[in-house]
């Protein structure tokens, strides 16, 4: 099944697996990469990346998310993927930031939804954000990533990953790379090789 929607608009919903679902304008699928695999759909989550995003503008920093970089240069935000699955992105500020103000208030939105209710049991992931300093000739830049739960053993990680990468919920989008997919309940996303067809990396998606 098709990761991303096309249409005229950036649209934003919930499938029956509260999943969030993305419709772009096509040159737009690398922005709808991102807001999937490296944003996320989860408010308290989403309030603390619009901060960092608003700090690396500050401070000319970049930040490397779950399977993108993001830089901010004069008016624009450079946008790409860190494996290599699409070509760079460039998107006007003007454009970047409304999108995430709709992405919160759609999420506002939708908050008291029924279905998009936790279930009891579902595994919690993590988010962190670290600051990585200037070393073998790179730039200082910040690192966010969602990790699964501390308590998990590296098999069960694997276990997670192949699982969601061969489930029946498994979908994904050939232009970008990205794929979803169902464990136990819990959303994984990440980016494949669009050429063989093998999973690159997998990470936790936070829900709402």
């Amino acid at each position: 099944m098709t990761m991303f929607g096309i249409g005229d608009s950036i649209h934003f919903t919930f499938d029956e697996h509260r999943r969030q679902r993305i419709s772009v304008p096509e040159p737009f699928l690398p922005l709808a990469a991102w807001l999937h695999t490296d944003v996320q759909p989860n408010l308290a989550a989403l309030d603390g990346l619009i901060e960092q995003l608003r700090h690396c503008r500050q401070i000319e920093r970049r930040l490397l998310g779950n399977g993108c970089s993001i830089d901010f240069v004069n008016d624009v935000v450079l946008l790409e993927s860190l494996y290599r699955t699409w070509q760079r992105c460039v998107i006007p500020q003007s454009l970047f930031w409304p999108v995430l103000d709709g992405l919160r208030n759609f999420l506002i939105g939708t908050a008291a939804e029924p279905g998009l209710a936790r279930p009891a049991g579902l595994p919690e992931p993590t988010r962190m954000t670290t600051e990585v300093p200037a070393r073998n000739n790179q730039s200082p830049h910040l690192v966010d990533h969602t990790y699964f739960p501390v308590s998990w053993s590296e098999q069960e990680v694997a276990q997670a990953g192949d699982g969601a990468w061969a489930s029946p919920e498994l979908i994904y989008d050939q232009a970008t790379g990205a794929w979803s997919g169902m464990w136990r309940g819990m959303e994984l996303a990440g980016y494949y090789d669009v050429a063989t067809g093998e999973a690159l990396t997998y990470f936790p998606v936070l829900s709402p």
